[in-house]
């Protein structure tokens, strides 16, 4: 009956009765979804003074660094020359008839695989396929390769070595930075099988894996960026080293408080990570609504003093000097 209406008005009627259709399935979806649009992170505190004890370890610089470490040396340590693979999972939320997704970015060395060398050479060999990081200045960028590559759940499910770090975010109720981005020890000794995301609500079940690309190069080449330092780069060091001056926000602060359903949500958090820190494609697979923020990458410089639109992995020189330990706590 609608189509039937709609062919009997003049074209430009029929595109604006389309369009507030489709506006209204839209909101509609949003509606009945509402309250499994915002993903809480899983044992997240539910008042402000609970997030003191259950927030501590995820938003330093390692999982199992204190306050009172010394900041500086956590900051600049030199990781091990490696190459990172970099995956998307994608999970459909709880009734939301899997129209709205929560994403997560993967990161796992090398070495994640070795048992699995039919695994690490298809990987390889997809890698040739995907367009390299922008920050990659001796590759060629090439429109004609893809963004990403999807991973079969044959692939995927068989690889069980707690050995990558999971990148996510949710909301929480916790104003301090990072503090909506777990980094315990379960997401930092993740398998890339497991179907937990960091937040309630995902359907583990339904968990989708995409391919992206390799960080650094293998046997002492290229040095890439780890799981590790991609957590201290998208949250810019942290230890509330934001709040205090000592370097911008990459994008967002990703506190608890701040999680936005539309604008400043998980899906907004995975493309920060891999276009702002790894230089890869934000493009992710048929997202939808769940995806409609375009993200900016904040310009900082490099060693040589030019420019670049990169979230860089935080040094704190000697002027960031720490004269009151409290500053650094959530309590």
């Amino acid at each position: 009956m609608t189509m039937f209406i709609f062919s009997r008005l003049p074209i430009p009627h029929r595109i604006a009765g389309f369009a507030l259709t489709a506006t209204f399935f839209i909101l509609l979806i949003l509606g009945l979804a509402r309250h499994n649009l915002r993903g809480e992170i899983v044992g997240s505190p539910s008042s402000p003074a609970s997030s003191a004890s259950s927030l501590r370890s995820q938003s330093y610089f390692a999982s199992e660094k204190q306050p009172d470490e010394d900041v500086t040396a956590a900051a600049s340590a030199d990781p091990p020359a490696d190459s990172y693979y970099v995956f998307l999972q994608k999970f459909p939320l709880q009734s939301s008839f899997k129209m709205i997704f929560h994403t997560e970015v993967i990161v796992c060395p090398r070495e994640t695989f070795s048992k699995d060398t039919a695994f690490l050479n298809m990987l390889d060999g997809m890698s040739n396929t995907l367009a390299p990081s922008r920050f990659d200045e001796t590759s060629v960028q090439d429109s004609t390769k893809s963004s990403y590559v999807a991973i079969e759940k044959e692939q995927w499910s068989k690889q069980s070595e707690p050995g990558c770090v999971q990148l996510g975010y949710g909301g929480a109720n916790c104003g301090m930075g990072c503090c909506g981005s777990p980094h315990k020890h379960q997401n930092t000794n993740y398998a890339l099988n497991s179907q937990e995301a960091v937040i309630g609500n995902a359907m583990g079940d339904h968990k989708e894996m995409y391919f992206y690309g390799v960080s650094g190069s293998a046997g002492g080449g290229e040095e890439g960026i780890s799981g590790d330092d991609a957590y201290k780069a998208v949250c810019h060091g942290h230890m509330n080293a934001i709040e205090m001056g000592a370097v911008p926000m990459c994008v967002s602060n990703w506190a608890g408080r701040d999680y936005n359903p539309l604008t400043n949500n998980c899906n907004t958090f995975t493309s920060t990570v891999l276009k702002c820190v790894y230089g890869l494609s934000d493009a992710k697979p048929h997202l939808g609504v769940s995806d409609m923020i375009t993200v900016t990458c904040p310009e900082e410089k490099k060693d040589d003093g030019t420019g670049v639109n990169q979230c860089m992995l935080p040094t704190l020189d000697e002027s960031f000097v720490v004269s009151d330990k409290d500053a650094l706590s959530l309590e």
